[in-house]
């Protein structure tokens, strides 16, 4: 199962993780200089929940492979469409 933190003050730099807030989930990576970033953690191609892969720096899905930048952006498919960009969760 995905790692989850119950608040995006406790994500290090250089990590990401799974919050959730109500029913939303959300993929909020913090970079080296502390900027915290959140995009949807539901993978655009059907909906699975990502997870970060510290060394690789990435979101992965765990059902088909897709991979997506810190931003949601996608670095390798099935998925054809970013991960959306999300107001960070309190």
């Amino acid at each position: 199962s995905p790692v989850t933190s119950p608040a995006p003050d406790g994500i290090p730099p250089g990590h990401g993780a799974v919050v959730r807030q109500g029913t939303r989930q959300y993929a909020v990576h913090r970079d080296e200089s502390g900027l915290l970033q959140a995009v949807s953690a539901r993978c655009t191609h059907l909906g699975c929940i990502v997870s970060f892969n510290h060394a690789e720096q990435a979101w992965e899905c765990p059902c088909h492979g897709s991979r997506f930048a810190p931003d949601g952006q996608i670095l390798q498919g099935p998925a054809v469409h970013p991960l959306e960009e999300r107001d960070i969760p309190e």
